[in-house]
């Protein structure tokens, strides 16, 4: 039990918690797992409109991280840039860095305290919103343009029904 608790309790836990791109990579799998699980499980719906549904929203959500991700970590080389535009932090030398390696560099020489936290929350926000951005606009229109072919070759096709009655 106590290995559980010190594992819950390690820096490294609380650096799993505190990255957006770790919740997104949780957020997502619990998606791609948990609805098409739900809803095959649901007898409410037909056997191929269910496996229809949880074929295509398992899909989705993968091509969703999957983009995601392809998209994400690039920006991260350069998210740093960003950061002149926060006033509390904005003439630190470490805001000043003139590439990646250089801003990690003096990052992690900072000293412990305010300043460090504000750099590492500032840098926090421009991923919460390069997330937003990538999974709002930016994967939705990559996955919809892929996803039907898939599920074509897949031979999973939605049958078209007309007026149900119910």
């Amino acid at each position: 039990m106590s290995l559980i608790i010190n594992a819950l309790t390690s820096n490294a836990a609380a650096d799993f918690v505190q990255n957006s791109t770790a919740q997104v990579l949780s957020e997502g799998c619990l998606k791609a797992i948990g609805r098409p699980t739900f809803t095959l499980l649901d007898k409410s719906a037909e056997e191929n409109e269910r496996k229809y549904s949880a074929t295509k929203e398992f899909l989705y959500q993968s091509l969703s991280m999957a983009a995601y991700f392809a998209i994400i970590f690039p920006f991260k080389k350069i998210s740093y840039k960003f950061l002149k535009y926060f006033k509390p932090i904005k003439d630190l030398d470490v805001v000043k860095a003139k590439n990646k390696a250089e801003f990690d560099e003096l990052f992690k020489n900072m000293p412990e305290g305010i300043l460090k936290t504000k750099v590492k929350g500032a840098n926090e926000v421009i991923s919460i919103l390069a997330s937003g951005v990538i999974l709002a606009m930016i994967t939705p229109q990559i996955v919809n343009k892929i996803i039907h072919p898939i599920m074509k070759k897949l031979g999973i096709e939605k049958r078209k029904t007309l007026d149900r009655k119910v």
